[in-house]
Formats: C-alpha cells, structure tokens, sequence
C-alpha cells in the first residue's frame, strides 16, 4: 500500500506550463530524491503535495484528466522547507515544547481515558473508555511517544543545542540556527512522511552526517529535495528528476540515476543524429525527384509520402543546452611559490578560543579545504586574511603580488534585483562591450536570452552564479569561495565542481559539500574544537581518516615563522642602508620585466593556439606546430626567470 500517491499533477502560470503528467507513488519506508534545475518546479510540486497549492489537471492528447494527490488515511505528514518558521518571541526550549504539543496532547487524552476508566459507573462506560484508550495509546505507541522525551536532549545536542541555549530568544537566532531549530521540531513529532526541502543548508558537515544516518534509520517514507550529492547517496533508493516538464523515476540513489541518465542521454543523442540523418535523405530524395517528370503520378506520389513520412518526424529531446562552464579570473600577474604563511595565529573571544598557535603555507595551485563545525573559526580565519579581523596572537601574510578575491555566504545580498542579468555584469565591468559581457556570463551558463532576465526573478542559484561571474572580473589569483553551493540546484554544483576541478590557480574553499571538497581539494585545514587545528595533505576523505586515527601522521616540517615582538618591548625598526634600499628596487625592477617578458611571450602563444584551435587553412600547420613549441619552450624559460627574480627579492626582505 502507497503512503503517497500523486497522478495526472500539471501546473501553470498563465500561459507558461512549469511542468505536467507528474505521476508517482510513495511507498512506506521508501526514501526518494527530487532533483532538477532552480526553477524547474520543485517546491511548486512540494507545495502541491502539502495542499499549499491547487494542482491542475494533466491535458493528454486533448482530454484532461483529473489531478490526484492522496496521502494515506490516518497519516501524519512533516514539512521542513528552506526558510523554516518560528516564534522569534519564544525560547528555544519553548519552540521545542510547541512541536511536542500534538504529542504531548495524546499523552492527555491516555490520562483522560485512565482516568475515565477508573471511574466509570457501568460496564458501558467502561468499555467506551477503554476504547479511547487503547485507540490513543495505539496512536501515540506508533508516534514514538514513549521515546519522545528522551529524544529530546540528543536531538538537540547534535543538532547544535546544549542545555545552556535552551533559554535564548529565537529571534536572537542566526538563520542558520533556525534551520536547525525546524529540523528538530521535525524530528521529533516523527511524522509518517517527511518531506524536507534543502535540509542540509545552514548545517555544518557534523550535523549533516547525524542527520544522514537519522534518515537512513528512519522507519517512514522520506520525500527529499537537496543538492548534496553525498547525502543523496546515503539515504535515497529512489531518484524522482523533474526535467523538460516532466517527472523521470529512477530506482536507486543519486550515483545509481547519474549512470543511468548518461546511458538515456547516449541513446538519445544516437536517435537523435540518426533522425537527422534520416531527415537529410529525405530531403535529398524529394530534392531528386522534384527535378523528374512532374506528370508522372507515380513520383508525385512517391515524394508526397516521403514529404508526409517527414513531416511525422518528431524532434528527439536531448538537452543541447547544457555547455562546459568554466573559471577565467582577471589576470592579476603571476605569484611566487608562497600564496599564504599563517604564523603561530589564535584568535580569542573573551574566554572562548577559536584556534591556537595555527601554523600553516599555502602554496600557488594549491586547493585548500577549511572544514569543521558552525563557529569553530573558518570564516573568521578567512576574515584575518582578508584584514577585516585583527588576530589575537601570531601573524598572516601573503606571497609577492597576492591579489585575493572572496565570495561570501552573501555575496547575493549586493545584487540589484530590479535590473538584467546583463546589466548587473556592465555595472561591474562597464567598459565590456555586450559581445566581451554575454562570453563571460556564457561560461556560468548564462546563454541566450538568459542575460535579459531580471535578477529578481534569477533562483538562489542563479544569482549565486551571477554574483560569482560578478566577482571574478577583478584581477585575482587566490580565490576564496565561503558555502559557495548554498541554494546552487544539483546541477549547479556539478558545474561549480567542474569549474573549480579545471580552475588555473590558487583557492581557498569553505563548504561542508564533501563531495565538492573530495573533488577538488588538495589540503584541508580541519577545526576540532577546543582552539585544536588539524592540517592534512589531501582532500577531506583524507583529512577524516588522519582525524580518526590515533597518531595521525605529521604534516611535512614547517620552517620556523618570524613572531612579532609584543609592542611594549618592540625593537626600533633599524633604517634600510642606502645599497639595501638600490638592491630593492633593482630586485622589484628584474621582477617587473621578468613578468613583461612573461606576458608578451604569452600572448605570442595564445595568438598561435588561436590559429591552431580555428582549424583556418590559410597558415601552414606544420610551420604553426612548430612556432607552437617554440613559444611554449619560451613561456617556459621566461616563467623560471621571473621565479629566480621573485626568489632573490624575496631574500631581500
């Protein structure tokens, strides 16, 4: 029997159809994924199903039919979505007692019914109390009732609620803590559906990983939408895809659908090119036969059926659309071996530590992983960097001509709502023409008429992408990415890991995306608690197994950081000589004309692979090959001639 059945489900907005013939049942127990693009109808599905909107009927070969959505009789339902609401005037501990209310309202009615029973006056009384209670105790036994209360505690300790929050306001309460507030409520009403919208926004990787084991043990049916790929895989048996208007099942989890959909995707593409080629010998034969004798009936006849037969001819859906997105950050020179040296840094609060005499490099290329729990110092380690936070203790410092450029978990707060997506990348580089400003969005998957949109009507993961192709025209080459796949749609961020998989530089990236941080990484710095740091090369598969043994492996040996004297005993800065300060400039002029002789020689090289990619006739490709590698071998010798000039200034001082 199906806990949740939905058929013949089409909705639409005036004229625009979001999507039609969505049918599916959920069984009991059953865990299914709902994935699709920002915008493709999701949450107007999700709302359907809760009754927060009327569906309309599915109209198939011109005949409507009745749109059905039916939870089982005597089912309880759950809902978390991604702005979750609470009380702000309410505590904690009094938010959680409002969630408990429909539970606690059973217990009563056992009270009520023992109560009932112990003063019944007749054997008929009796019996109707007995009835009431049995049928409450059955209702609150299937509740999970009796383990409610003990619950309580542990539900809220993992989610990130000690004893000592349970006094303050709501309103006091970050968004994120809010999220985890609902996802709690939720939890423990334990409903025989749930259905959660992005859960794992706004959850550290900690909260993230006990909810994922919450849901794979959890007895009831699940409906699930989400973008993290690694939670898909942990909990779904059933992928559900809502694309091209209409709902595709898939048994298994997101992995299982990934295979199956390049094997629809292949086949597709094979009906779709043989279908073309069928066309164009049809065309060909009519174009033939048009040229013979017009009277002869036979070929008119011939070529109406081959006309007809074309005309049958249904294009085959495949998604041509969907282009490589790629990063191209605004040249910002070159760099030297050291990016970032992090030096013996703590940083305080009052009694509270962050972090504790952290000492680590970040090297040029290296992809650096910042994970640990909500609080424990990642965006304040970034905000040292970026100079907005002072350090308590120890120093940071960047490389020779270190430009960084970050993007915050709000980077989409500064976007105009009220203007095109083209002309919110013009007010970030007015001097692009309309050619120069549709290239760059085109790599963040903004084609066509996409750029006339108006940002207001973007997705959360739209105007994500937006603000990123935003941030990237200035001159960067350390990229600092803080939740960068918070509101991306799935699709989103398997762009987003592509992007950064074949990105040309340096990044930092916070996220709690552990399929993002595998992907990409190739350090992590993990926040443990109790100010304790953790530095692992590797990705954060590898950065967990360190973490879980004993005795993890040290980190290869780093050379002794220069600590600044405390300012009271400070030693006056002695004056640079007058040979110091000539052997400066002369070393600062070498670095600059080394880095000249960089960019000529390259430019030189993209000029030639220009030609080359062009596939034009008008060049001698064999000649061409060889200029190639000619230049390829100067780039080369002109990239370690400038590392020498940036190494013999750099031990100048």
């Amino acid at each position: 029997m199906s806990i949740l059945t939905v058929s013949n489900v089409a909705k639409s907005f005036g004229s625009d159809l979001l999507f039609s013939e969505i049918n599916f049942v959920l069984a009991p127990g059953q865990k299914m994924g709902l994935i699709g693009r920002n915008g493709g109808g999701k949450t107007t599905l999700l709302k359907i199903i809760l009754g927060q909107e009327t569906p309309d009927p599915s109209v198939v070969s011109g005949v409507p039919l009745p749109a059905r959505v039916a939870l089982a009789p005597g089912r309880h339902l759950g809902y978390l979505r991604q702005e979750a609401p609470v009380h702000p005037e309410h505590t904690i501990g009094e938010e959680i007692d409002v969630a408990l209310g429909p539970i606690r309202a059973i217990q009563a009615r056992i009270e009520d019914a023992t109560h009932a029973m112990s003063d019944a006056p007749n054997d008929a009384a009796m019996e109707k109390a007995m009835e009431a209670y049995t049928a409450a105790h059955d209702e609150f036994e299937a509740r999970g009732g009796y383990a409610v209360e003990d619950e309580r505690d542990a539900v809220l300790l993992r989610l990130g609620f000690g004893p000592e929050t349970l006094n303050k306001r709501v309103g006091a309460c970050s968004g994120g803590e809010q999220t985890r507030l609902a996802l709690a409520k939720l939890v423990l009403t334990r409903p025989d559906l749930l259905v959660l919208d992005e859960p794992t926004n706004h959850l550290d990787i900690a909260a993230t990983e006990w909810l994922e084991q919450f849901v794979k043990e959890y007895p009831g049916a699940v409906l699930l939408v989400s973008h993290d790929r690694y939670f898909l895989d942990a909990v779904t048996d059933t992928t559900a895809e809502l694309e091209f208007q209409r709902l595709t099942v898939y048994k298994g989890n997101y992995s299982h659908y990934r295979r199956q959909k390049e094997e629809k995707i292949a086949v597709q593409q094979a009906a779709y090119e043989n279908q073309q080629a069928e066309i164009e010998r049809l065309k060909g034969l009519i174009k033939r036969n048009m040229g013979a004798d017009a009277n002869a009936s036979n070929i008119r006849h011939k070529t109406q059926g081959r006309i007809e037969r074309m005309d049958k001819i249904e294009a085959v859906k495949t998604d041509t659309t969907r282009v490589k997105a790629r990063i191209d950050a605004a040249g910002a020179g070159r760099i030297g071996r050291e990016v970032v040296r992090i030096s013996e840094l703590s940083k305080t609060y009052g009694a509270r530590t962050l972090f504790s005499r952290l000492n680590a490099v970040v090297e040029r290329d290296e992809r650096v992983g910042l994970v640990g729990p909500n609080g424990a110092g990642k965006t304040t380690l970034v905000k040292i960097l970026l100079g907005d936070e002072k350090p308590t203790t120890g120093s940071l410092d960047f490389g020779n001509n270190v430009k960084p450029s970050y993007f915050s978990q709000h980077a989409t707060d500064d976007l105009d709502v009220d203007i095109t997506v083209l002309e919110s990348l013009w007010g970030a580089a007015p001097g692009y023409t309309e050619t120069e400003a549709r290239n760059h969005l085109a790599r963040f998957l903004f084609t066509g008429d996409d750029v006339k949109k108006r940002v207001g009507s973007l997705s959360g993961g739209e105007k994500s992408k937006l603000a990123l192709a935003r941030m990237l025209l200035k001159p960067c080459n350390l990229l600092i990415l803080d939740e960068p796949t918070n509101h991306l749609d799935i699709e989103s961020c398997e762009t987003l890991t592509e992007m950064l998989q074949n990105y040309q530089g340096t990044l930092m990236l916070i996220s709690h995306d552990r399929y993002l941080l595998n992907a990409v990484t190739t350090k992590t710095i993990g926040f443990v608690g109790n100010g304790s740091v953790l530095t692992v090369e590797g990705n954060y598969a590898a950065w967990r197994e360190a973490q879980a043994t004993p005795h993890p492996p040290k980190a290869p040996p780093t050379p002794k950081p220069k600590i600044a004297a405390p300012a009271a005993i400070a030693e006056p800065v002695r004056p640079v000589s007058r040979e110091q300060g000539k052997a400066r400039a002369k070393a600062q002029d070498a670095v600059e004309k080394a880095e000249r002789a960089v960019q000529i020689r390259e430019t030189k090289l993209a000029e030639v692979e220009s030609i080359l990619a062009s596939g034009s006739r008008n060049h001698d490709i064999v000649t061409l090959a060889a200029e190639h590698a000619r230049l390829r071998d100067d780039v080369d010798a002109a990239v370690a001639a400038w590392e020498k000039a940036v190494a013999e200034q750099e031990a100048l001082g």
